[in-house]
């Protein structure tokens, strides 16, 4: 059984704090931008951004995704992030090279697999979700 909880509003605006907070890791935790453990998180960031951006829900600019595919990118960038510390031999060069990957991966992942598929139908149902995310 698959046990869809979070609403598209609240993966919406997740979204617009992963997509920079995965730009910026590399610069916070210290690591070698033109590595892999430092070049996927930000191309990931990237990606999830503009993505996010054109997905059919809450909070995007312009509703041309459709969630499911969505749903779909974001699994395959967490599973991404998790695996490259791992097939680069960075796990060997201490915790902030594998951990943050690891953890932003599995989050990514378990976003896409419990957030629901379809967002409110109607453009005054998605207001009120928004607002009742904000209040």
């Amino acid at each position: 059984m698959r046990l869809r909880v979070i609403p598209t509003s609240v993966h919406s605006a997740v979204d617009h704090v992963v997509g920079p907070t995965l730009i910026a890791a590399p610069t916070v935790l210290h690591l070698d931008s033109a590595s892999p453990e430092g070049l996927t998180p930000r191309v990931n960031g990237v990606a999830a951004a503009i993505y996010s951006n054109l997905t059919d829900y809450e909070l995007s600019l312009k509703n041309v995704i459709p969630m499911r595919l969505h749903l779909a990118l974001d699994a395959m960038s967490g599973a991404a992030l998790a695996a490259i510390p791992l097939a680069t031999g960075a796990r060997k060069r201490g915790t902030r090279h594998w951990l943050p990957h690891a953890m932003l991966g599995a989050f990514e992942i378990g976003m896409a697999m419990l957030t629901q598929t379809e967002p409110p139908k109607s453009r005054t149902r998605r207001l009120a979700r928004v607002l009742h995310l904000a209040s």
